[in-house]
């Protein structure tokens, strides 16, 4: 497993240096890292080398949860539930719906949206509450304060190519 404190400092782009043998592939740039972390990186050639380059990550409660929030897979789900890593939540919130939200909005704009299977059932997968760093799911399709999130997918920060040289 990767410290979080180290992989919420990446930006986007960056090389993704983990050993091959701790990684899982999944589907197309989409592995696993261990049982609660999850990234989302495009492979590209470099020097005759292999090399991930690092879109996103994701912290879910457990590996059926990670199939619910990516493929939305609700039928997967464990329903497990678990305390997300600190370093994923806002500063000074709680890992519920409800601080989550308040620290979002306190700081800034936070969109709140729903996602279903639109091109197949319909079903209900989960809300969301999102803002520039992370997006934070929920399974319930109510307000429920005290609700933890099932997943996280931090974003990746982007590379500022402006001020490189």
């Amino acid at each position: 497993m990767i410290q979080w404190s180290v992989l919420r400092a990446r930006e986007a782009g960056s090389d993704f240096d983990v050993p091959e043998q701790e990684l899982s592939l999944i589907d197309e740039g989409v592995y696993k890292v261990s049982d609660t972390q999850y990234c989302l990186a495009d492979i590209h050639i470099e020097n005759g080398q292999k090399r991930l380059a690092l879109v996103s990550f994701f912290w879910t409660v457990s590996a059926a949860a990670f199939r619910r929030a990516y493929s939305f897979d609700i039928e997967a789900d464990d329903f497990a539930i678990g305390v997300p890593p600190v370093e994923l939540l806002p500063d000074d919130a709680a890992p519920t719906y409800g601080q989550i939200k308040r620290a979002l909005a306190a700081v800034g704009r936070v969109m709140e949206h729903a996602s279903y299977r639109v091109m197949s059932d319909g079903a209900f997968i989960h809300r969301s509450l999102e803002n520039a760093d992370a997006s934070y799911h929920f399974r319930s399709r109510d307000d429920v304060d005290d609700e933890p999130p099932y997943a996280i997918v931090w974003k990746c920060c982007a590379v500022n190519l402006s001020t490189q040289k």
